[in-house]
């Protein structure tokens, strides 16, 4: 993909808006030294040509009593075309988290969520006995936590960067159906006024602000996050799993701190199973990539092994399959 060309104002607006996604088009205006009518149609142009695919509200499912599982699939030889239907219908027809082709040893990681390993076992079995002709062989690991962080690149390397911490179990936390119609027309634009959800739930403004604010507070919403096209940065993603050596398993807490403060870094993800820690980073180079793992090996002697492999194309993310409704 091309590069698109952003200006300092550009720049700005993004980097006010992964501060706080849902900050008043008037202050994204002074921050960027524009109108709030330039801004508004900044932000439009950013959005239609993708740099901006969405403003995601980050539901917490742990909250809601579930847990998210790992799966890493080998297909069989396959079409392009077979593939790439296996991973809509992973995305869309079960409550799925997230769907990429990857390189490696295995060709789709897949993050989907169950009530328990029971219910996540019945599910899978329905999913291998369908699909059994496109899957070869697979890998689970319980997901822990996800630590999600700003980008932090826009107009300067910000050391400092937020974090969203998601996905860790908790005892369930009850929604009505209210709720859970809220937080389906939110999930992938949290900029939405209240008004207008309001009409498409038939609640008044004030009651839906109490609604969402009252799911902040107990955590079903945990956060708010911009997501952008990293390629139209010139970055690739990668993710670098990571094994422990548990007789140094002390070292863990330092690790994360020291990888919160690399702007290249989008995420971690704690797991049980062969892997103990996913990192996922979009260097600006590969260069920097094999410099950055190299020096992360001779810094923390907790790393006992890892795994490199590379995210080629993104499937889709949902923070509330309506599957799990």
């Amino acid at each position: 993909m091309a590069q698109i060309k952003l200006d300092t104002k550009d720049k700005r607006i993004l980097d006010a808006l992964d501060r706080n996604p849902n900050l008043a088009l008037s202050d994204i205006a002074k921050k960027a030294g524009i109108s709030a009518q330039v801004a508004e149609y900044r932000i439009k142009r950013l959005l239609s040509q993708k740099t901006i695919y969405a403003f995601y509200t980050l539901v917490d499912p742990g909250r809601l009593g579930y847990t998210l599982f790992r799966v890493h699939i080998k297909l069989k030889n396959i079409t392009e075309q077979v593939y790439a239907k296996f991973a809509k219908d992973l995305f869309d027809q079960y409550p799925t988290f997230w769907v990429a082709f990857v390189s490696g040893p295995f060709d789709i990681i897949t993050d989907i969520w169950a009530r328990n390993s029971n219910d996540f076992e019945e599910l899978f079995r329905e999913l291998l006995e369908k699909d059994t002709e496109i899957i070869e062989n697979y890998e689970i690991s319980p997901i822990l936590e996800l630590n999600l962080y700003e980008y932090g690149y826009f107009l300067e390397e910000r050391i400092k960067r937020s974090k969203t911490i998601l996905f860790r179990v908790f005892s369930e936390t009850k929604t009505d159906k209210l709720d859970q119609k809220i937080l389906h027309e939110i999930k992938t634009n949290s900029r939405l006024p209240y008004a207008g959800i309001g009409e498409k739930v038939g609640l008044t403004r004030n009651a839906v602000k109490y609604r969402i604010k009252n799911m902040e507070k107990i955590g079903i919403i945990a956060g708010y996050k911009m997501m952008i096209d990293f390629k139209q940065f010139n970055r690739l993603t990668y993710k670098i799993f990571i094994k422990y050596d548990n007789s140094k398993i002390y070292e863990e807490k330092k690790l994360l701190l020291y990888l919160k403060q690399i702007p290249a870094i989008l995420s971690t993800t704690k797991f049980l199973g062969r892997w103990n820690l996913d990192i996922e980073i979009e260097p600006n180079d590969a260069k920097e990539l094999q410099k950055f793992i190299i020096n992360l090996r001779n810094k923390f002697s907790i790393i006992e092994d890892y795994e490199l492999i590379q995210i080629i194309e993104d499937f889709g993310i949902d923070f509330y399959p309506k599957k799990m409704m």
